[in-house]
């Protein structure tokens, strides 16, 4: 499936969930007693499948279809939380997606803590996101970590090799030198930069791993999720993908 505007076959209780009629037993409830029609036959088999962009389907004589998938990409600063509501009231990507009218049903593929910045992929496409956060996909994550200290090679084949850390080993499937950091106003700690690719993202990963090795992160930053890369997209902001962007997402 390209560009991400295309539905394959899916069963019918699935579909008539995915378009809003209500919970799966709902509308399992719906198709046992006879309220639901393809292409003008009742349909009560549970089992039944349909084709949403071929077959005519019904709800109590009503034509029922999905809504279009959404896609986007946000640039989440540091300091935002990607939650959509926060018991602490801290800034939220809630509050984001609120500025820029996205509608409700759109959510992240994954998460980014508190501290971290960079790439975050939107949607309400639940098959993407479950293929862009699923393990089993292998769908990798690009970061730049800007270190306290210059990294030695020995450090750096640990991390590919593996680290201990608490709760689980962490390893980086690439990772490389990208060159000092000078002080600036808004980052007055010189550092040097490394880029990172993840494949299975645990919570604060890359935080630990650099930890056990003595390192302090100044920023870390997700430049790449997959296909779809940061891009010029500036902290704060969100647009939708774009075709070319589309056609790279694992659908």
């Amino acid at each position: 499936m390209s560009g991400g505007n295309d539905y394959k076959k899916m069963r019918l209780n699935r579909f008539l969930a995915r378009a809003g009629m209500g919970s799966r037993r709902e509308v399992e409830n719906f198709i046992l007693g006879g309220r639901v029609t393809i292409n003008g036959k009742a349909v009560m088999e549970l089992a039944t499948t349909v084709d949403p962009e071929n077959d005519v389907v019904t709800l109590d004589g009503e034509t029922i279809s999905l809504p279009k998938p959404l896609y986007y990409k946000c640039y989440k600063p540091r300091g935002v939380v990607t939650t959509m509501d926060d018991p602490q009231n801290r800034k939220s990507l809630a509050d984001i997606l609120k500025q820029y009218k996205i509608p409700d049903g759109v959510v992240p593929a994954g998460r980014l803590d508190l501290d971290s910045e960079g790439l975050l992929i939107l949607t309400s496409d639940g098959d993407l996101l479950q293929r862009l956060t699923h393990p089993r996909y292998e769908i990798t994550k690009t970061y730049r970590a800007l270190v306290d200290r210059w990294p030695t090679e020995s450090d750096l084949e640990n991390l590919r090799m593996g680290v201990q850390c608490k709760d689980f080993e962490a390893r980086a499937l690439a990772i490389t030198r990208m060159g000092p950091q000078p002080p600036d106003e808004e980052h007055p700690s010189a550092g040097y930069w490394l880029e990172i690719v993840m494949g299975e993202g645990k919570k604060r990963e890359i935080r630990e791993m650099l930890a056990v090795l003595r390192y302090r992160i100044l920023r870390l930053v997700r430049i790449a999720h997959g296909p779809i890369n940061l891009g010029t997209l500036l902290p704060g902001k969100i647009r939708e993908l774009e075709k070319w962007e589309l056609d790279k997402l694992p659908m």
